[in-house]
């Protein structure tokens, strides 16, 4: 049996073959095209002025290959939506709370997306 010595021109040998194994291996493959943003828009049956009383509403966003996130009020908690951020086509819920405060207020929600298009729905609740 033959002994192999450890020497620095085999440690070079042994350390430029993996390095050449590794380079190989990290060859990039014929990768997807990345998406592209696509049309974006919302819809809503929320109106510009909705009663006093509780209403659930739907909020439509046709997101097609764009993200898209939801932002409201800091600490608004009179009114909620189902979910805050998402990708893609989806109908969710907007529950507003009965306005129980005796004055009319104003909330909004906005929607954004990956293409850096905003929508804004602005509404009131009355009091009475």
């Amino acid at each position: 049996m033959k002994t192999v010595e450890l020497t620095i021109k085999n440690i070079f040998f042994v350390c430029c073959a993996a390095l050449l194994f590794l380079f190989h291996a990290c060859k990039k493959d014929n990768l997807p095209v990345k998406p592209q943003p696509g049309p974006f828009s919302v819809s809503s049956t929320l109106t510009p002025e909705v009663s006093k009383s509780a209403n659930t509403y739907t909020l439509t966003i046709d997101g097609h290959t764009n993200g898209w996130w939801i932002t409201l009020p800091d600490n608004v908690q009179w009114y909620t939506v189902e979910r805050k951020y998402g990708s893609g086509n989806v109908t969710q819920k907007i529950t507003i709370k009965a306005n129980d405060s005796g004055a009319d207020r104003q909330g909004w929600v906005k929607i954004s997306s990956t293409s850096k298009e905003e929508i804004t729905i602005n509404f009131k609740q009355k009091a009475q």
